[in-house]
């Protein structure tokens, strides 16, 4: 049996293996002086030997280069090659003591400058909600490639617009760009915007929770805990000091935030036009990034109706990227492309079978039996089995190559994978369903094809209307009645002023923008002292905003009314004269009574009169003054009547089509004021008598008589 004394003697062998083995490590990676004397002195020799070239290197990468942001980026990729190669001669160099040289290459190895696309590749994972779970793969969906490449850190491009259709992998690209920033580039800031904080709480906060947990290099960036202040609902905290700030256009407190380089503004179709009457979200938004020249935008969403859709406006102004694909029959490129007028020999193309109820004998809406694709160079027919090479080896092409810095994508359900989207067959059944609905017709285009929902219906240029431009002088001519209409906005009123002649031919006087918060009491004077300036006989003042300010300026003048606009193509402008009176005797002492303006049919009879060409009877006259300039017409053709269908039947609607419509509003409200001023213009006012010319005093006496009797009566 092993006494203490054994045990102790045990324990201090092993422990001088230990020491030993400590020591002989450390022995084998201990260098003589003479070894690290020469080690370092190839090092350096090598090392100056590369810094001498690196200006000459610099050089060439941005020779002829003269943007900014390009030349920074082409400098950026120059000095990572530059630093990889030093790295890797310095090793080379120092075969006395080969350990220093894989250090100092190391050290030297920057950051690799992974695109967003290899980024996802490497570390993005889709466990649920997907039809193709796994590591994520970009060559399922080859045309987001370069779309998220454009938004990697060493791309010159600064916004990248994608115009798309639904179920294309855009939010995806989203959620690649937000995962790059945080694990990769771990030190930037960035702003994700949605139409309203509504959507952000219910949509993409529980998006990107999903996307953190289910990828593990971001799963430890941020906390879990509900109750975490780096983990509320608008602000994700990650990193030492960066956050991903998530905002709703809706809200311009939630896009007041520090500077910030990124910016996602997602389904920005939506966005509103005035948030909280602080203006344009998109300027707010843009106010952020005005400190960063290597700031980058995302805007992405389905577009909406022609004429309001920002993401088609953006497109617009972008390189207008379209991703052509080649025929597997002939190898030339073209962009796929759905033709909704038949009469394209290219595009998609079905045969369909007619359906008959078996019981009733109604027949039903035909149902496609098969679809297929064709080509727009050799016309034959593709089936869609190919669609998966021919995504493979498609390649976008831009059809504006000077625009430089902002890159715009359009992608309709066409591209869509096999097995992740609509097939042909369905998409070409779902159009064929749509049909005689306009809002499923409207839907279609706009989340199927990508594209704006243009209203075809009356509308009026607003380049035509500047033609009608006249020499005359507005406040020189004599009229038969003077109006006003009074638009009221929360920080300004507009007001036109109409002179009327004979048969409501009317003379545009005057635009007047008084600008101040409507609130307050000194705007609504000044609106006063211009009425008087103006010898305004009738006014109608727009009571849908400020109703009690409004109220409390009528009601001193009794040729002031308010006024409510109230859409109806079949409501007429102004009240029938009994139901007017009827209606009036129930008005509420001593405030006048909001006049319904027949807004609808108001826009019709302008929109009529101003496509007269001869002067006379309804002739509107606009001078040749500063306040009729091009964004007055602009506004006043803001809107068009076009004619939709719900079910089997038709009905006809005004929609607007540009942001602003004040003129046309103030144009319809002076025009409601000259109704209910109930003066006569049809009737020629008699010329004044000539004094050389006798009367007929037995006939102009009973004239007087009955006029006595009849007033009497």
């Amino acid at each position: 049996m092993a006494t203490l004394s054994d045990l102790q003697t045990e324990r201090e062998k092993l422990r001088a293996l230990d020491a030993k083995a400590t020591y002989d490590s450390a022995l084998a990676e201990t260098a003589s002086h003479k070894d690290v004397v020469a080690a370092a002195a190839a090092m350096r020799a090598a090392l100056d030997t590369a810094m001498a070239g690196l200006p000459r290197i610099l050089a060439l990468a941005i020779d002829g280069e003269t943007d900014e942001t390009r030349v920074h980026y082409l400098l950026s990729e120059a000095v990572h090659t530059a630093l990889t190669g030093i790295g890797a001669g310095v090793e080379q160099a120092c075969t006395v003591l080969p350990p220093a040289g894989d250090q100092f290459k190391r050290g030297a190895q920057p950051r690799d400058l992974l695109t967003v696309s290899q980024w996802a590749e490497r570390h993005r994972w889709l466990r649920s909600g997907t039809n193709s779970p796994g590591r994520w793969n970009t060559n399922l969906t080859p045309y987001l490639r370069e779309i998220m490449d454009a938004l990697s850190e060493h791309s010159p491009v600064r916004s990248v617009v994608f115009k798309k259709s639904s179920g294309v992998g855009g939010s995806e690209v989203m959620m690649n760009w937000v995962g790059y920033v945080m694990h990769h580039l771990q030190n930037k800031d960035m702003l994700v915007v949605m139409p309203t904080l509504e959507l952000r709480d219910r949509s993409f906060n529980p998006r990107m929770a999903k996307m953190i947990e289910e990828s593990e290099v971001l799963a430890g960036l941020v906390s879990r805990s509900s109750r975490d202040r780096t983990n509320r609902a608008d602000v994700v905290e990650y990193g030492a000091h960066a956050r991903i700030i998530r905002s709703g256009a809706n809200s311009p407190d939630s896009l007041r935030s520090d500077h910030l380089p990124y910016v996602i503004t997602d389904e920005v179709s939506a966005f509103p036009w005035d948030v909280g009457g602080e203006g344009d979200p998109m300027t707010l938004i843009e106010n952020r990034q005005r400190t960063y020249s290597r700031a980058k935008s995302y805007f992405i969403s389905t577009p909406t109706t022609d004429g309001r859709c920002r993401i088609s406006l953006q497109y617009l102004r972008s390189d207008q990227r379209r991703y052509h694909v080649p025929c597997p029959h002939c190898g030339k490129g073209q962009h796929l492309e759905f033709d909704r007028t038949g009469k394209l020999a290219h595009g998609l193309k079905w045969r369909t079978a007619p359906t008959v109820d078996a019981e009733t004998g109604e027949v039903l809406r035909p149902q496609v039996l098969s679809a297929w694709y064709a080509c727009k160079h050799c016309g034959a027919d593709i089936a869609e089995a190919n669609k998966t090479a021919m995504l493979a080896g498609g390649h976008w092409i831009p059809e504006k190559p000077s625009v430089k810095r902002t890159r715009g994508y359009h992608i309709n359900a066409l591209y869509a994978p096999v097995g992740l989207g609509m097939s042909w067959r369905d998409i070409a059944q779902k159009w064929l369903d749509c049909q005689g609905d306009t809002s499923e017709m409207k839907a279609f285009v706009n989340t199927y094809l990508g594209e704006a929902w243009t209203e075809l219906g009356d509308s009026i240029e607003d380049l035509s209307l500047i033609s009608r431009l006249e020499g005359y002088d507005p406040h020189a001519l004599t009229y038969r009645l003077i109006t006003a209409g009074v638009d009221v906005q929360k920080n300004r009123l507009e007001v036109s002023y109409v002179g009327w002649g004979e048969k409501e031919e009317a003379w545009l006087i005057d635009h007047v923008i008084l600008p101040g918060d409507t609130t307050h009491p000194e705007v609504w004077a000044a609106l006063g002292e211009s009425l008087l300036e103006h010898k305004v006989q009738q006014a109608v003042v727009d009571a849908g905003y400020n109703t009690s300010m409004v109220h409390a300026f009528c009601a001193p003048r009794r040729w002031a009314v308010p006024g409510k606009g109230l859409a109806g193509t079949a409501r007429p402008l102004i009240e029938d004269e009994k139901k007017r009176i009827a209606r009036l005797r129930r008005r509420v002492k001593h405030q006048h009574a909001v006049e319904p303006i027949g807004v609808d049919q108001g826009k019709a009879l302008i929109y009529a009169r101003l496509k007269l060409e001869k002067h006379g009877a309804g002739y509107i006259h606009f001078p040749r003054e500063p306040s009729f300039d091009d964004e007055y017409f602009a506004q006043l053709a803001a809107e068009k009547l076009v004619t939709k269908v719900r079910g089997t039947r038709p009905f006809q609607e005004w929609v607007q089509i540009r942001a602003r419509n004040e003129t046309l509003d103030c144009l319809v409200y002076a025009t409601a004021a000259m109704r209910l001023s109930r003066v006569n213009l049809d009737q020629s006012v008699p010329p004044p008598p000539d004094p050389n010319q006798p009367a007929a005093p037995a006939r102009a006496g009973r004239r007087r008589v009955v006029s006595r009797a009849l007033a009497s009566r």
